[in-house]
Order: structure tokens, then sequence, then C-alpha cells
């Protein structure tokens, strides 16, 4: 008899080591981590969750486990948490890397917008859905997924067979990758002319015929309900579990506040 699945919390605390304007649309932060991570590199599309500190009293609230071994999670940890893409992360140097997209409002895209080397913030784990299991990739997604998307091009083998679709809001957000010969990103500048343009593309698109194909997503709600059901009408055959479209954000809306998978 097995026993019971014990939960486990990493609740680390951040430290802001460099800043760097990355683009148009990037702020890029390197941290240093009081604890070391569990993150694998073939992880597909891996994330965070990251607290900030309560803007009335300055401190960060970690969550606990009860004793039934449930995570605790009150209404004032769920407003000061976010998820964010692992972007780089050293386990020589416990030095972790995360790209933010940045807008004129939300509490990590204003934070990191202020933030100042020694400035901190907590961390309450890593994960990933996916793991690469030799398969066939499509990557899709808008500004909010690039740090993703770049994370999972940098760390595949060579040999595997990836085609991503990536809606940027600027040239300058268009980031440099590996070269590689199996590897196909395809690269669109927002265009107010052409609000459906990543739509219009992957239903034009080419993608790879394969018995082991997965298609991964995450982009703005609204957008990632296109995505796919326009995936769905145009590969039939695939099935359910190739498809993995994540609502990253919701137009209006704080995360908690939403699905990120309908």
């Amino acid at each position: 008899m097995t026993g019971k699945k014990q939960t486990s919390i990493v609740n680390a605390l951040l430290t802001v080591l460099r800043i760097e304007r990355l683009s148009h649309s990037f702020i890029r932060i390197n941290f240093s981590c009081d604890k070391q991570l569990t993150v694998n590199p073939l992880w597909i599309c891996p994330h965070l969750k990251l607290l900030f500190a309560d803007p009335s009293t300055g401190t960060i609230i970690f969550p606990q486990l009860d004793d039934n071994n449930k995570i605790l999670i009150n209404d004032k940890i769920r407003q000061l948490a976010r998820s964010y893409s692992i972007r780089h992360y050293d386990e020589t140097t416990q030095q972790l890397t995360i790209d933010f997209a940045i807008h004129q409002e939300g509490l990590a895209s204003v934070w990191a917008q202020q933030a100042k080397v020694n400035d901190q913030i907590g961390l309450v784990g890593t994960a990933a859905k996916l793991m690469f299991n030799q398969q066939s990739l499509v990557l899709i997604g808008d500004i909010t997924a690039v740090p993703a998307i770049c994370y999972t091009l940098e760390h595949l083998p060579n040999n595997v067979n990836v085609q991503a679709f990536i809606e940027v809001n600027h040239p300058t957000d268009i980031m440099a990758l590996p070269n590689s010969l199996n590897t196909h990103v395809n690269w669109l500048i927002q265009d107010v002319n052409q609000p459906n343009q990543l739509v219009e593309t992957i239903k034009k698109a080419n993608i790879v015929h394969s018995d082991n194909l997965l298609i991964w997503g995450g982009m703005e709600r609204d957008l990632a309900q296109q995505i796919r059901h326009t995936l769905k009408d145009n590969y039939p055959h695939l099935p359910p579990d190739a498809f993995h479209i994540i609502s990253y954000w919701r137009q209006g809306f704080a995360e908690g506040e939403f699905k990120h998978r309908e």
C-alpha cells in the first residue's frame, strides 16, 4: 500500500540582482533564490507562482499546509499571487530569470517597472503540466507566452521538429533563438489593421503531420478560444490530449478572476 502523496511548498524568497529593459514589451529581472528549486529542462513551457508584498504592510504572506496536507490559500494571498514563466534557472548559483511583459496596469507589471536591486518578492513553487516525450511540437502564443516558448525552444534536443507561431507588440520583442534545421519560428508583429492575424496564420499553416503531435498555446482568453476552435476544426483527427491551449490572461480581469483552462 502506498502512502499518501505529500504536498510541498517551496516558499522561497527572491532578491533582485539585475534589471534589464530587454525590449519594447519586456523587462528582464534576474533574482537570487534562497532555496534550491526543481526545474526540469525538458518541461514544456514551465511556470512558477510569485507572491508580491501586501501593499498595506509591505510583508510577503506565504501559504502554509494544514493538518490534512492541503495548501491554505486565503483571498489575500490570491490577490497578491501571479503566475509567470521561467525564462532561465541556474541550479548551481540558484539564480532565476523572469521576463515581465509590461503594460500600464497590473500588480506584477507595475512592480517590475519600479523594481530596484535588492527588492524582494516570494515564490511558492515551480511547475509544468507537460514533459517533453519525443513529440513533434507546435507552440503558439501572444506576447505573454514569449518567455515560455523561448525557454522551451532553448532546451529541446536539436532533432525535435518544432513549429512556433508568436505574435508580439513590436519588432524589438523578437528574440534571438538557437539555430536548428528542425525548428521553424514564425514571428508576427501586432497590427491594428489585422486583429485576427494569429488566428488566420494558424488556419493557413501547414502544421507538421505526426502520430505524436503536441500543440501548446498560451495567450489572452478570447484569443485562446478562437485558436482552440480553429485547431480542432482543422485537425479533427488529433486526440483531445494533443491540444493544450491555456488562457494566460483575460482583458480587464486580474488573475484568479477567470479560468486558465476551459
